[in-house]
């Protein structure tokens, strides 16, 4: 049942309200090298309010009572997730590999929102509540990590020139990425959204290509808080037959 009172307005008064409670120096320190608590405090209210334009975008997109699976959620993130708790009664499993970033989100959770079942897990999203599949994948600046990918991010970014790309260590990062994708896939079940971004729907047109799938764009995209990507959907379904 929606939480009583509960509206898109609320949703963002709590979320302020979370992320008044976060230590923003550490958390700082795990988004960016240096002056990190400055950067981030910085965009604070583009966190909330573009966070909730998206969150208003997703809840028109999907079913009251499913189940999202975002892939390295953090902090920009954080209004969508409460949206989709508190507004849709729905689970969300928000993984992430920074373990320090999910603490820092959780601890301010648990001390802003006790009582709202939304929290960050330090897993692999690939394998992370096993035991179910998801109507909504959110996968955000994922293969666009200079960090995990610094080839295919130079690549997807335009910040490397054709003939500088190392092709060996291009094909190997494509493979690995090409695998995360397909273990994310397999975790959607049909009809299904995909929340992604510009520079990486390819990684889910080719999968969707392959398994007969029909892909749709939409044509809004929504600017996100921290990396700044284009975001939209892609709505995904079985392919007619006869």
């Amino acid at each position: 049942m929606k939480r009583p009172g509960a509206d898109h307005a609320a949703v963002t008064r709590l979320a302020d309200k979370v992320l008044r409670g976060i230590d923003w120096q550490a958390l700082g320190d795990v988004y960016f090298h240096e002056d990190g608590a400055a950067l981030l405090r910085a965009k604070q209210a583009a966190v909330l309010t573009l966070g909730e334009r998206l969150a208003k975008a997703l809840l028109r997109a999907v079913p009251r009572g499913g189940a999202s699976l975002w892939v390295g959620a953090g902090l920009a993130e954080l209004p969508v997730l409460l949206a989709e708790s508190m507004l849709h009664e729905r689970t969300v499993v928000a993984a992430n590999l920074r373990a320090r970033e999910c603490e820092l989100l959780n601890a301010a959770l648990a001390a802003a929102a006790p009582d709202v079942a939304v929290r960050y897990l330090a897993a692999d999203a690939a394998v992370a509540a096993p035991e179910r599949t998801f109507d909504h994948l959110g996968c955000i600046s994922l293969f666009t990590d200079p960090e995990t990918w610094p080839v295919l991010s130079a690549v997807a970014y335009g910040r490397i020139a054709p003939v500088q790309v190392d092709v060996e260590k291009f094909v190997a990062e494509r493979e690995q990425a090409r695998t995360l994708a397909r273990s994310l896939f397999a975790r959607l079940s049909w009809p299904g959204l995909v929340t992604t971004s510009a520079e990486e729907v390819a990684w889910f047109l080719e999968l969707a290509d392959a398994a007969g799938i029909v892909a749709e764009p939409s044509d809004t995209m929504f600017e996100t808080a921290v990396v700044g990507d284009p975001v939209g959907f892609l709505s995904m379904r079985d392919a007619p037959t006869g």
